[in-house]
Order: C-alpha cells, then structure tokens, then sequence
C-alpha cells in the first residue's frame, strides 16, 4: 500500500475532525479516504472510460480549465 501526504489548511482540517467525529469515523483520514474514493468513483467508475471523456467530466466539473 502506497502512503501520500496530504496537506490542508486549519480550516479544512477542522471541518474535516469535525465532521469525522459527528458522523462517527474513526478519524479525519478515515473521513478524508471514504470522501476521496467516492468522488472517484464518480470520475472513474472503471467503465473504461477513456481520458478524453475523463478531461471533459472533469472540465464540467470545473476542476479543470
């Protein structure tokens, strides 16, 4: 298993601590990885999409310029 790093700023790190513990994970990393995998799910569902559509979902998503 690969580790990253990621960082956040106070606020976000709050939110994240907050919210983790008011619906009941074991922490905010749990929270972060549960929100993480989901979104990607939803970017990338293994359909074999490919990186075009990708770019395109994204770009409507406004993630991308």
């Amino acid at each position: 298993m690969k580790t990253l790093k990621l960082k956040f700023d106070d606020e976000m790190a709050e939110r994240l601590s907050r919210v983790a513990a008011m619906v009941g994970y074991s922490s905010p990393e749990e929270l972060a990885l549960h929100v993480l995998s989901r979104e990607l799910d939803k970017l990338d569902p293994g359909t074999g999409e490919s990186e075009e559509d990708l770019k395109r979902k994204l770009k409507g998503l406004g993630y991308m310029a």
